[in-house]
């Protein structure tokens, strides 16, 4: 079962080298784990990702492997430039300074994997459920939104709804196609997050950028974000919740009344039962009218790009309502017709 499981981490990892966004901060990490793992020195990784598969069996390969990444780069930031992230090194002192690294701080990069996740948070995500979930409140004449994000790291995301000057700033590097709905405020009446115990720290978040340019621009976006949604920090509840504890989580569903519920960038994270056991656990707590938006990555963590479903009133049939071509949200969202089954009275 190991050695199947990492033949199929291997493979995600040469996916995941010829990344169209190239060298976008992890590409040289990636490069360097996918070495060791083929090495006659892979003892001290293998132990790693057996303990992780014993911990979180459910956990997806492209997960794994940027888990790692970050669990690496948070044990070493304050330790100066890490030279297993720099390209500019010859791969095979990387490769060694990587191995070092586990077989010496194995333990460690462990505990760190089995406490927490990829919590990257980006700020321009909002921008579709904003225009899509206040389309669909004004279409179904639905007058209180009680919303739920799910795995909602730092909660930025309800955070940032009905905010227009953030919306304003990150809204025209996003194209639509044919046209995006209008933005109409949503009539919000209770904003919650979840996300796995413990819950994350905007300083985990950062480590979970790539060490680039381009990712310490992503980062500065986010906190700008939080400064001018200052406002509503009290106003949003977070919550510690294994979205895996089925029972707890449909719980937690019906306690609040929740009628609108966001999952972004999450579900790649587990295997394909577990998405659909997410998906039928949510639509089967929720009554009508409700909506369940999911942003999910098209190629896991291999190409750019994501896809949008919907799932109303308590279906667990999706509807696929738009395509977006950088899952970062700058460049171009393409309609699907199945958004006017949502948008339209």
């Amino acid at each position: 079962m190991f050695l199947t499981r990492k033949a199929s981490l291997r493979e995600a990892l040469a996916d995941m080298s010829h990344h169209q966004q190239g060298n976008h901060g992890w590409s040289a990490f990636h490069e360097c784990l996918a070495e060791l793992a083929g090495s006659r020195d892979s003892a001290p990784l293998d132990d790693l990702l057996s303990a992780l598969w014993r911990g979180r069996p459910y956990i997806s390969d492209t997960h794994a492997i940027t888990l790692l990444g970050i669990a690496v780069r948070h044990l070493l930031r304050d330790e100066g430039p890490a030279e297993v992230f720099d390209p500019e090194l010859p791969l095979a002192r990387r490769v060694t300074s990587l191995g070092r690294l586990f077989q010496e701080r194995g333990d460690t990069v462990a505990r760190l994997m089995e406490s927490h996740s990829n919590s990257y948070t980006g700020a321009r995500r909002f921008l579709l459920p904003q225009l899509v979930i206040g389309a669909f409140a004004e279409a179904r004449g639905i007058r209180r939104v009680r919303l739920l994000d799910l795995g909602t790291s730092i909660g930025l995301l309800p955070r940032q709804l009905n905010n227009e000057v953030v919306f304003r700033r990150f809204a025209g590097d996003l194209r639509w196609n044919p046209a995006a709905p209008a933005f109409r405020p949503i009539p919000l009446e209770l904003a919650c997050g979840v996300d796995r115990a413990p819950l994350p720290t905007v300083e985990w978040v950062r480590t979970c950028h790539g060490p680039s340019d381009y990712y310490e621009q992503r980062f500065g976006e986010v906190l700008w974000s939080l400064e001018q949604a200052a406002r509503t920090e009290h106003e949003v509840l977070l919550r510690p919740l294994d979205l895996l504890d089925s029972p707890r989580l449909e719980g937690f569903l019906k306690s609040f009344s929740f009628n609108v519920v966001t999952c972004n960038f999450v579900l790649y994270q587990y295997g394909e039962d577990v998405r659909r056991q997410l998906v039928r656990t949510v639509t089967g707590a929720l009554g009508a009218p409700s909506l369940l938006l999911v942003m999910e990555l098209s190629h896991a963590l291999t190409r750019k790009g994501c896809t949008v479903h919907a799932y109303r009133d308590g279906s667990t049939e999706p509807l696929h309502i738009a395509d977006v071509s950088d899952a970062h949200f700058i460049g171009e969202v393409t309609v699907r017709p199945e958004l006017a089954v949502l948008t339209e009275p």
